[in-house]
């Protein structure tokens, strides 16, 4: 609960320091007076949106400050404490806000700069805004069915389910993924075999590719190659005059004259190489006509085999050498290939056992929820009826999730809160028949109804602060007592504070504070007090009839006796 709010610089309040207590705090004043200024800072600090006028003096910074007591029952508070490390050992949580002159802001726990979204957490476990926003969650069938779960006691059940639910349903994530592991790696496998079998049939050679080819160059060619060896061969050796001859006959006549000068001596040994390398060209060229044969059996051979390799390597996008490496990666996977079908069926079985326990877990569930449902409604029938809408009626109905019929499918027919969807039916009129609640109810009935609830699961929530900002606009009468008990009743499990024109709430107050409005000649400002025994009686008087004349004081006097 909020222990203490210190507020400068903000909207018309120069400086402000307020100590509240436990149960039901309750602000009264004047229409104008600045009761919301107060409401206001502390939503600001806990999150709401800035806008401009909020800073009474423009040239300086506004600051507002809230300290929080940390109750140990409220586990929810404990639990975020420790996820964002904060020092929870003094049993007290610091926020604060800093609203710099061009209306930007900085907040902080306990000293710590910390974001807008982490405040916001801590706001909807430390305050409870009864507005018409919050109203809207009544529409909310997640919220109706939470309240119900609430109210029944079932939170230990669901809790118990959801975890359940969740194991489970991670587990139906882990065998999908294993299944579609399964599924590819099986089919990759299988690819592999088909790869490796391609291989092996083929059994390319490295450097076959490159031996055939020169081979099948040879035999395309072989008739041009053999026809124009012999016609070298008869050039250099066998017609008449042929260049064999004719060197060999310039070697003789030179032969004579190559010790008279050296010039003569080495061209007669360059005609002797030339000779003999004639010789080994043409022993060259017969070795060749040796090879050589006109085989069209081996040229179609050579011709399919370097189709086949080249094949190979286009659809692999590899030479021999990497497809051979390739092979015996593959074939090392395929190896050592280990199926998760085993795991798959483990699962399977654990997923199947969970869905017996989690349909038993849904039904216990359901079962006592439609108890639970029909107890509840009576209670919020009584008690808005106590608050002027005589003719209520209230009825929760239940739909199934159900959505596949057999085996892991079934966990399509539950989510995190079990088999049940619920939605309010509501009639406030004699003859007019129950409808969604969305469409029957107007905003005072919303109202009234969320207030209802609030009181009757008032001692089963986490302590927290409940605020009401003029609740009880419009009501007057009996309602008015009716709805300052009921307010009361709240505040002996919560910190209530209420802002109200209600003397019957203001008697009911553990702690009144007084907000005056002081104008000055530059500009306003309010003034906040706790009032005494004395100074209490004379507020209420002053509510009941406008002044403190002695029939009010003794009228005041008589509301605060009585309770």
């Amino acid at each position: 609960m909020i222990k203490g709010l210190i507020v400068e610089n903000f909207i018309i309040v120069d400086k402000l320091n307020i100590e509240f207590g436990n149960g039901l705090q309750v602000l009264t004043g004047e229409t104008g007076a600045g009761k919301s200024i107060i409401v206001g800072a502390i939503s600001l600090i806990l999150g709401s949106d800035i806008h401009s006028g909020m800073l009474l003096n423009e040239s300086l910074p506004a600051k507002l400050e809230a300290n929080f007591n940390i109750d140990n029952e409220n586990k929810q508070l404990i639990e975020l404490l420790k996820k964002y490390e904060f020092d929870s050992s003094d049993d007290e949580v610091f926020f604060a806000k800093e609203i710099a002159t061009n209306l930007r802001s900085k907040s902080y726990i306990n000293g710590r700069r910390v974001s807008k979204e982490i405040i916001k957490e801590f706001r909807e476990i430390l305050i409870d805004f009864h507005s018409q926003r919050d109203q809207q969650k009544l529409f909310d069938t997640d919220f109706q069915l939470e309240v119900l779960d609430i109210f029944g006691k079932l939170t230990k059940l669901r809790e118990l389910f959801t975890s359940q639910y969740n194991k489970t349903d991670s587990k139906i994530k882990k065998l999908k993924k294993l299944q579609r592991a399964e599924s590819e790696l099986a089919e990759k496998i299988k690819l592999y075999q088909y790869q490796t079998e391609e291989i092996e049939k083929i059994k390319p050679v490295i450097g076959e590719d490159l031996k055939l080819q020169a081979e099948l160059n040879l035999l395309t060619n072989a008739e041009d190659i053999l026809n124009i060896s012999s016609q070298l061969e008869q050039e250099i050796y066998e017609k008449e005059n042929s260049v064999y001859d004719t060197i060999s006959l310039y070697i003789s006549q030179l032969k004579k004259f190559k010790d008279d000068n050296k010039n003569i001596e080495e061209a007669v040994s360059h005609l002797q190489d030339a000779s003999a390398n004639l010789d080994n060209t043409i022993s060259n060229i017969r070795e060749v006509q040796n090879i050589i044969e006109v085989d069209s059996s081996r040229l179609e051979y050579i011709q399919a085999r370097l189709s086949e390799i080249n094949t190979l390597s286009v659809k692999y996008k590899r030479n021999i050498k990497k497809i051979l490496e390739y092979r015996i990666n593959i074939q090392d996977q395929i190896n050592s290939y280990s199926s998760n079908k085993e795991e798959i069926a483990e699962l399977n079985n654990e997923i199947a056992n969970d869905l017996i326990l989690l349909n038993k877990l849904a039904e216990e569930l359901s079962d006592k929820r439609k108890i639970a449902a029909i107890k509840f409604g009576n209670e919020i029938v009584t008690n808005i009826k106590k608050l002027a809408i005589p003719d209520a009626r209230i009825e929760f109905k239940f739909r199934t999730l159900e959505d596949l019929v057999s085996n892991r499918e079934n966990f399509r027919a539950l989510n995190e809160t079990g088999k049940d969807a619920v939605d309010v039916y509501f009639s406030a009129n004699k003859g007019v028949k129950l409808q969604p609640f969305r469409i029957a109810a107007s905003g005072g009935e919303l109202s009234r109804f969320l207030l209802a609830i609030k009181k009757i699961l008032s001692d089963r929530l986490d302590r927290r602060t409940i605020i009401f900002d003029e609740i009880d606009s419009g009501i007057g009468g009996k309602t008015s007592e009716l709805l300052a008990e009921f307010i009361h009743d709240i505040g002996k499990y919560h910190q209530v504070i209420c802002i109200s024109h209600l003397p019957q709430i203001a008697s009911y107050s553990d702690r009144h504070f007084s907000i005056e409005k002081i104008s000055g000649s530059k500009n306003s400002e309010i003034k906040v007090k706790i009032l005494d025994k004395n100074e209490r009686r004379v507020e209420i008087a002053r509510m009941l009839s406008g002044s403190d004349t002695e029939l009010a004081l003794q009228h005041a006097a008589e509301l605060i006796k009585n309770k």
